[in-house]
């Protein structure tokens, strides 16, 4: 069984084969926005992914004493990442931190309450800010076919957070004034 993780890396090398430090590179920009992972978790989750036949990979001479691995998509893993891609998403359990702590924001002083707000809306702002730059680049949506319409789309989806989450705290904030 693929985990998620699996399948993050096996979309990453169907763009192209990948050293494990470029992996780890494309899961950080652009992966990490929406998927996150640690080098040690993309390693392991590499071998099971060569134990399982869906990746492969050529030692070819490094920069250092010893020989680098650029991994590959096999044939299983391409047809086990398109079948993976129309499979419904398994349902995810919430787990967002702030709104916990909103949740139980009425036991706090307000003003502490509405400065972790205003923290959090300069985090969105700012992630906002650079999905915009980013969009900009693109010119417009790549077509469908395209590796780069996957880019494209979760960068929207991004967008749409970033959006939603800085209004959200635009409106805590206000709430948060009136009380002080």
């Amino acid at each position: 069984m693929t985990s998620t993780l699996g399948f993050a890396i096996l979309a990453v090398l169907a763009r192209g084969e990948r050293t494990g430090y470029d992996i780890a590179a494309n899961m950080r920009r652009p992966v990490g926005f929406f998927w996150t992972a640690g080098h040690s978790q993309i390693h392991t989750e590499l071998q099971k992914l060569l134990a399982g036949g869906l990746v492969g990979y050529e030692a070819v001479h490094g920069p250092g004493p010893q020989d680098k691995k650029v991994y590959h998509l096999t044939a299983d893993g391409t047809a086990r990442l398109r079948e993976w891609v129309t499979e419904p998403p398994r349902q995810r359990p919430e787990r967002d931190e702030l709104v916990l702590k909103t949740y139980a924001a009425w036991l706090a002083e307000a003003g502490l309450v509405r400065r972790m707000f205003a923290e959090q809306l300069a985090a969105h702002e700012a992630r906002l800010a650079e999905y915009e730059r980013e969009e900009a680049a693109f010119g417009g949506p790549p077509p469908f076919g395209d590796p780069m319409f996957g880019n494209y789309a979760t960068l929207r989806c991004g967008l749409s957070y970033e959006r939603h989450r800085a209004e959200w705290c635009r409106w805590m904030i206000d709430q948060l004034s009136d009380s002080l």
